[in-house]
Formats: C-alpha cells, structure tokens, sequence
C-alpha cells in the first residue's frame, strides 16, 4: 500500500501527533486536514515502530477520525492489513498510550537514531504495552495518572521489575469504579497491601521449599502444615475479588450468598481458633 509522503519529512515528536477526535459522522472522501492528520499518523508507524505508544496514539487517530476509509471500510480492516493487529489488541494498546506517555521521559523527544540502535536504548519506553495494557481497567476508571501511580506503587513495594502477572494480580482486586468509587490514595494502598499479600504467599512457599531441599524432608512438618493453611487463607482471600463477587452474584445470588455465609463461618473459625492459642 502507498500512502503519498509529500516533501521531505522532518522527525516527528509526540506533540507532533494531534489528540484523537471522535469524528462518527466522517464519511466520503478526506478533506485536506484529514489528509495531514492521516500523513503524520502514517509517517509516526514507520518512524517509531518499536515506540509501542505513539503508534497507539496514532492508531487511535485512524479510528477516531476514521480516516481508515480513504483505504479500508472498517478501522478492523485497516488494524489488520497495516498493523497484523486483531481488533481487541489494537482497542487495548489505544486505550494504554496515555501510560506510556506519561512514563517514558522523552515521550516528546524526537528519535534522532533507529531505537533498535542500542545507542538510543535511552529512548525506549520505561514500560510495555503488556504491562500500559494490564492497567486499562483503572486507566478507564481513573485516568492514566492513577494507573502511573499504581504501577510505581507496586515496583516500589516488590524494588524490582513488576511481572505482568503481579500487575493482573493485582488490578482484578481492585473494585471498578462503578461498584466502589476510590480516592488514589486509597488505590494505591490497596495495591500495596494485595502485593503485599502475594509477596508473603511467594516467600512462605519458598521457605517451605527450601527447608526441605536442605533437609532432605522437614523436621517440624506440623510447623510446615499450618505455615501451609495460612498461605492458603492469604491466597483464598486474594482471590476474593469484589468484582468477581459482584459477577457471581448477577449470575446466581443465592448460591453466592451461600457461599459467601461459608466463608465467612470458615474465616470466623480460623479467627477464633487462632485467638484461643494467642491468648493462652
């Protein structure tokens, strides 16, 4: 496919590439500021190929303003004959792009070199669409800024890399804010406290694990079965998720009420049981 390229072109910026504009009623053929909108968003996929958010932002673009129809009749097609991209993961990296925005430091900086040059590795974004993507659901609900705040929160707490596992770990728990509307701080201790959770789980197995590697097999095994049901408890809880509650509920209340109750006279036993031994 040929797209005309005009006169020489200069390295664009992010800034460079106008905010999406929902357009619906665009149809027929581009007008002349469609046609310069459609020019940089094409010149921004070829020159940053591997910058993963200006090409969602310009995406974004091409559906927004649909101006997919000078070439295709849906933004799907266009998504998969430019980009090879499925149109869920296409709408999942558009919604992302403002994560990466705001994360990478030289969003708004010209790639002066090819970012597979790792001469220019500086300029690679500080986080992967996987991960920009992982965070859509809070970025919905609370803006990129909110999501930013909790991917930080959760590599300071772990003071590595965040795994996209312990992202998704973590994002499910967090209600949407249609069921409970949250401050950010409130967010951000929350998942402190969920990595928190799944820190304590990881390292009680690990302990487990190595004890008996240096022991041939453990020498306080009822020591090793409680340590076990509490991780267990620990893990049960995390996956307590409101908004899996709230979808079993719509799906069947009275079971879930049920097995709510049991839970909750299953916690009310281990909370007693525990509270006996501590106060002897």
């Amino acid at each position: 496919m040929t797209f005309a390229q005009g006169r020489a072109e200069k390295m664009l910026t992010f800034a460079d590439i106008p905010d999406p504009v929902e357009t619906p009623e665009a149809i027929g053929d581009l007008s002349q500021e469609e046609e310069g909108i459609l020019a940089l968003c094409m010149q921004a996929f070829k020159q940053f190929e591997n910058a993963w958010w200006v090409t969602a932002k310009a995406m974004a673009n091409v559906n927004a303003r649909r101006l997919y129809r000078r070439t295709h009749p849906t933004f799907e097609a266009f998504a998969q004959d430019v980009f090879n991209k499925s149109r869920p993961l296409a709408y999942e990296e558009m919604a992302a792009y403002p994560i990466g925005e705001l994360l990478s430091a030289r969003a708004d900086k010209a790639f002066e070199r090819d970012s597979n040059d790792p001469s220019a590795r500086a300029d690679t974004p500080v986080i992967s669409k996987k991960a920009a993507g992982a965070l859509n659901s809070i970025t919905k609900d609370y803006g990129p800024e909110v999501s930013v705040a909790v991917h930080e929160t959760i590599k300071d707490t772990t003071g590595k890399s965040v795994p996209i596992k312990t992202i998704t770990g973590v994002v499910q728990q967090i209600p949407r804010k249609r069921e409970k509307e949250l401050t950010e701080a409130e967010i951000t201790d929350l998942a402190r406290e969920l990595v928190a959770q799944q820190q304590s789980v990881k390292d009680s197995s690990g302990q487990q694990g190595e004890a008996e590697k240096t022991n041939g097999s453990s020498k306080k095994p009822a020591l090793d079965a409680l340590r076990a049901a509490v991780a267990e408890l620990e893990s049960a809880h995390g996956r307590l998720a409101p908004s899996k509650i709230k979808k079993a509920l719509e799906e069947d209340p009275d079971s879930t009420a049920a097995i709510l109750a049991a839970a909750k006279s299953a916690a009310d036993k281990a909370s007693k049981r525990a509270e006996a031994f501590l106060s002897e």
